[in-house]
């Protein structure tokens, strides 16, 4: 990588970074472009000559965080097939990022039908990996016969939920820490023979 390719990178994580920052504070639709590159410490146009439009760099933020949980994951599942450490983790990885994902879920019925779709999309490859354990334990005989995609859904639909309405159960901390525990224990026991 060259110096100029270098210190556009460095320009597109500044981006990054400063976006995320806003989105937690004020939401993603609050968030104006300009809010953005002022932060990130660039010109207004500098921000569109790496992202399109806002919502390019809300899907590009998603697949950063997403690529972190979902390399995180593949490897715990190469060390067991145990969903509920499964889960116990993938849960930790949403807790130490509540903030971004609790904006998302909040927000996500409010979006434009192709990001929220984009969004959806990136939530499905994530299922993937839960459906594949899942699957792998009906087959050993470890899990009930079940309709996994509609387990799944409750799953992903009950931590968005939480997440949605984070200022309805907490008013300081995280709502998945609070909600943790119950969360793997109720999925379990749908999943259990």
């Amino acid at each position: 990588m060259n110096k100029r390719q270098a210190q556009k990178q460095i320009t597109r994580e500044k981006i990054i970074t400063a976006a995320k920052q806003i989105f937690i504070e004020k939401g993603i639709i609050n968030t104006a472009t300009a809010q953005i590159a002022e932060l990130a410490g660039i010109a207004h146009g500098t921000l569109f000559l790496h992202f399109p439009n806002k919502d390019a760099l809300v899907i590009e933020l998603l697949d950063v965080e997403l690529i972190k949980f979902s390399d995180n994951i593949k490897q715990l599942i190469l060390e067991t097939s145990d969903i509920d450490k499964i889960l116990d983790q993938y849960l930790n990885l949403i807790q130490a990022e509540e903030g971004f994902f609790s904006s998302l879920a909040r927000e996500l019925p409010n979006y434009k039908d192709e990001l929220r779709r984009k969004i959806l999309f990136r939530e499905s490859l994530m299922r993937e990996h839960f459906h594949q354990v899942i699957e792998k334990g009906i087959e050993q005989n470890i899990y009930t016969q079940i309709d996994i995609p509609s387990a799944l859904t409750f799953l992903f639909g009950t931590i968005n939920y939480y997440l949605s309405l984070k200022s309805s159960f907490v008013h300081q901390g995280s709502v998945i820490e609070k909600f943790h525990e119950q969360i793997i224990d109720i999925f379990m026991k749908i999943l259990k023979k």
